[in-house]
């Protein structure tokens, strides 16, 4: 299997200043990753370096064999907070339409019926097949985000890389988050990292995770990654694990609960 992130002796930078020390992870191509740690940690710094935004760094990270900013063509980025303005007044369909316009560098005051259409494709994708022509103010927070995901994935990335994409949002709207991005996993076979604080609803497509705390604690599968010893060095010795009928239970200090199935 072709590895599709691959980082050696990695530390990142911001303003001369290491930020995220001693990264080494390969991650394969169709897997997804789950990283984890609190906030400040560097989970989004490391993101951004991913995706080519950021190159103050040291060592070797390689996105598909080329360097980051090589990449670039093949990831789509889902940021903890868009930058839409939501007084303008954009349909769904059209925000899911700005994922190929940009893309491809295309400036239209009409977008294209052929991405109109594939829009459309991508919002039944995610779930939202009927809500094409609403107001994207109008919508959700579940419904927001989905709309998010639909416009990453219009442009076919190879890696998708989602900042938080459970954050804020209500029970059941994560259930329907996490139901796309495992439907996105199976279906389409896109390689995704996925930074979160809440693992529950994500680890039934959690390949690896990686735990970091300005450097990276650890990388490996779920059950060998969430070890008591582990969990404490991120979160501090209020956190721990538990085993309730072969299912671990990660409690930590900021009272988060990771839940996963023992493989």
């Amino acid at each position: 299997m072709k590895e599709a992130v691959v980082a050696r002796n990695l530390t990142i930078y911001y303003g001369g200043k290491p930020a995220l020390s001693d990264v080494n992870f390969e991650l394969s191509e169709g897997n997804t990753l789950l990283l984890l740690g609190p906030n400040g940690a560097g989970k989004t710094t490391l993101l951004r370096v991913i995706a080519g935004f950021h190159r103050e760094y040291q060592g070797e990270l390689l996105v598909f064999g080329r360097t980051p900013l090589e990449a670039r063509e093949f990831v789509s980025y889902v940021p903890q907070s868009h930058s839409l303005n939501e007084k303008v007044p954009l349909t769904a369909l059209e925000v899911v339409s700005m994922g190929a316009i940009y893309k491809r560098g295309i400036l239209h005051r009409k977008i294209p019926e052929e991405i109109l259409e594939r829009a459309a494709k991508a919002l039944e994708f995610v779930g939202l097949g009927g809500i094409g022509g609403k107001p994207f103010s109008n919508l959700s927070g579940g419904q927001k985000q989905r709309v998010l995901l639909a416009r990453a994935l219009i442009s076919d990335p190879k890696l998708l890389l989602l900042d938080e994409p459970l954050s804020a949002l209500d029970p059941s709207a994560k259930a329907e988050v996490a139901s796309a991005l495992s439907k996105i996993k199976s279906k389409r076979g896109i390689t995704m990292i996925i930074t979160t604080h809440d693992i529950n609803p994500l680890l039934d497509i959690g390949d690896r995770v990686m735990l970091i705390n300005k450097r990276m604690i650890t990388f490996g599968k779920p059950d060998d990654a969430l070890k008591d010893e582990i969990i404490k060095a991120v979160y501090g010795p209020l956190a721990r694990t538990i085993k309730v009928e072969d299912k671990l239970y990660c409690i930590t200090g900021d009272l988060h609960i990771f839940r996963g199935e023992k493989k």
